[in-house]
């Protein structure tokens, strides 16, 4: 895949963005493989393994399903492969929104006991959210009401199947949980549900298709209310609601003459607390000893977005967000970061081996996380996380003096300094961004409540809101599939909410930056610029998609009718991973059409198919739309926003 020097045509470049099509090309030039061509080495791919129809979970195997082998060795068919596959996926995803979920837990409840150095920063929504779990709050101090509301989200946590959960029934629609009875996929407590999905997915214990894409709903249901809900709420009480905030983006953010701290993954307690650290004077005094101008924390992935939804309130410390998952190589091969803090998912194997070729020092801060070739931890753990955000900033500081005193990566054959250290290689883009959207924030930001969107939807100044979420992918290309969707969609007058990835993609090429109401149609980019937002709404991380689902709630109570009936969609243009899938059903369980790129591995199973893409919605009211190509993507998705406005009558 060769790189477009001038025009950065998308169909050249591996990437949509000019900062990593320059860094691909800077690695390239000095012999350093990155993913982008690691990607091509593994062309072609398997086939079977795309289409869910291989299957190694017993000794008889690895089976697949062919014209010649219409059955695996145990008697299992393509369906029913197809559908364990998926529901395996799906349990992956939870399991790993289930362990960030305990974490906030553990975090609330350490802060609660004055053991870390955050504060409550949300008390109205704690009483809230207590309230809503049948706590009396009357006379009870803050830190009584949080140690009560932990044990009850852990007590939710652990429940048998067989008991609903506390946390869907107090947030779902009603109307959503009548649907949910119906079928009776109203899950119990996540840890049980992922037991049950796993028994379920074994050898020759279930296999029926329809029963395990029905587990998979449960499992996503429970994912949704718990994983995902429950723990930005758990994360809004600790760290404060998301709140409007202007920050930037992009690798030009990077000052080479300060310590660089990278906040890397999904969980963002690390981070705050290493900001926190990074204003104390004397660690201040520490970094201008070794020759700096000061520290800087910058975001990676969903860690960075968290950190910049929050930002307004950090009073400094928080310099921008670099970029998505798929650009991890190219921030270390900036030859400008010193340091990345790398927490619970999405840290690529290979990283340990771009960063022996730069002076970048890498260490997991996360009991879960674990590569070859890192050797340094500093676990997170609540009562000890003020000692260790010093002890990071300390170990940045060394990387600091080892950049500057002449160190030379093995891969460095580029300019060099007088002393022989890499020069920094730092494309000099970057891009403005407005930040912090949640549901208090969006209703501040209208004036105090939703009534103006909901009336510019009514009278077709837009025609509905789309959520472009989750993942980027080499396959989809980097950024390129979810970037052409948004634009597609905004011209057409379809506000677009983003979280995750995504929201990197829209942050680095200006589409959140207010002044993108330019590139709208009439109506939105009236409507923007009357209040004064951009087109594309960043909301946060993954996580974050769970305050997606509570402001498309609010919208749907607001209209008296069930989310499924809204002019509403979702898409996850370039999923990458296990969230994701469990993301992706939940949405569909919730009553939205979902866009999923690429197409899941189900596709050699006609009946997973056909009850993904038609069947469910007359169960659920949502279905998964599999266009690939982006502008009929971004079509079928306003066919489907104007069908719904017609039906209301709008």
């Amino acid at each position: 895949m060769s790189i477009c020097r001038t025009c950065h045509a998308v169909d050249r470049c591996p990437s949509a963005h000019r900062s990593t099509n320059e860094m691909y090309e800077y690695c390239r030039s000095q012999g350093i493989p990155t993913i982008f061509d690691r990607y091509q080495s593994q062309q072609p791919q398997c086939g079977f393994g795309m289409q869910g129809i291989c299957c190694q979970l017993c000794s008889h195997g690895p089976c697949r399903i062919t014209h010649r082998a219409e059955r695996g060795i145990c008697g299992a068919t393509a369906d029913t492969i197809a559908a364990r596959n998926l529901l395996r996926l799906a349990v992956h995803g939870a399991a790993a929104y289930s362990h960030h979920l305990e974490e906030a837990i553990d975090t609330l409840k350490a802060t609660a006991l004055g053991s870390t150095p955050f504060r409550i920063g949300d008390s109205q929504k704690l009483q809230e959210v207590a309230m809503g779990f049948g706590i009396n709050v009357a006379g009870q101090s803050e830190r009584e009401l949080a140690l009560q509301l932990a044990d009850r989200l852990l007590a939710d946590m652990h429940k048998a199947s067989r008991e609903p959960l506390t946390s869907l029934s107090l947030l779902a629609p009603p109307s959503r949980r009548e649907v949910w009875a119906k079928l009776g996929v109203i899950p119990g407590g996540i840890l049980s549900e992922i037991r049950d999905a796993l028994t379920k997915s074994m050898t020759s214990i279930n296999t029926d298709p329809v029963d395990l894409l029905l587990t998979a709903v449960r499992l996503a249901l429970a994912t949704g209310y718990l994983g995902l809900m429950g723990t930005i709420t758990v994360q809004d009480i600790v760290l404060g609601s998301p709140a409007l905030t202007e920050s930037w983006a992009d690798l030009g953010v990077i000052d080479p003459e300060k310590v660089n701290i990278v906040a890397h993954g999904h969980v963002p307690f690390v981070g705050t607390a290493v900001i926190q650290a990074s204003r104390d004077p004397e660690i201040l005094s520490w970094a201008k000893e070794a020759g700096a101008k000061g520290i800087n924390v910058y975001g990676s992935m969903c860690t960075g977005q968290e950190l910049m939804q929050r930002s307004a309130a950090s009073a400094g410390g928080f310099a921008g967000q670099l970029a998505n998952w798929i650009a991890q190589e190219y921030i270390i091969a900036t030859g400008a970061v010193d340091l990345v803090m790398m927490d619970m998912n999405c840290s690529i194997p290979a990283l340990s081996t771009i960063a022996e070729h730069f002076p970048t020092r890498l260490v997991s801060v996360d009991k879960v996380v674990r590569l070859p070739g890192v050797s340094e931890h500093v676990d997170y753990a609540p009562e000890q996380v003020a000692a260790q955000a010093r002890e990071l900033i300390r170990m940045a500081i060394e990387a600091y003096r080892r950049r500057q005193n002449g160190y030379r990566g093995l891969g460095s054959q580029g300019n060099h300094h007088g002393n022989g250290r890499p020069a920094p290689y730092l494309p000099p883009y970057k891009a403005k961004v407005l930040a912090g959207f949640g549901l208090e924030s969006i209703s501040r930001a209208f004036g105090g409540s939703l009534e103006p969107l909901l009336a510019a939807i009514a009278d077709g100044t837009i025609r509905g809101v789309v959520a472009v979420v989750g993942c980027t992918n080499n396959r989809n290309g980097h950024d390129t599939t979810g970037l052409a969707i948004m634009q597609e969609l905004i011209k057409n007058n379809v506000l677009v909410i983003s979280a995750g990835c995504m929201s990197s993609a829209a942050e680095i090429e200006s589409l959140m930056d207010p002044a993108a109401e330019a590139r709208c149609g009439a109506g939105l980019s009236r409507f923007c610029r009357e209040a004064g937002i951009p087109p594309v709404l960043n909301f946060g991380s993954c996580v974050d998609i769970g305050r997606i689902v509570l402001a498309v709630t609010r919208l749907a109570a607001l209209l008296n009718v069930d989310p499924s009936r809204l002019p509403v969609a979702v898409s996850a243009p370039e999923y990458l991973e296990q969230k994701a899938v469990a993301d992706g059903i939940f949405a569909v369980a919730f009553g939205l059409l979902t866009h999923l790129g690429p197409v899941p591995p189900v596709a050699g199973s006609s009946l997973v198919t056909r009850v993904l893409t038609e069947d469910i919605e007359g169960l659920l009211g949502g279905k998964v739309l599999l266009e690939q190509e982006p502008k009929a993507a971004a079509a079928a998705m306003i066919e489907h926003i104007e069908a719904k406005r017609e039906a209301l009558g709008l």
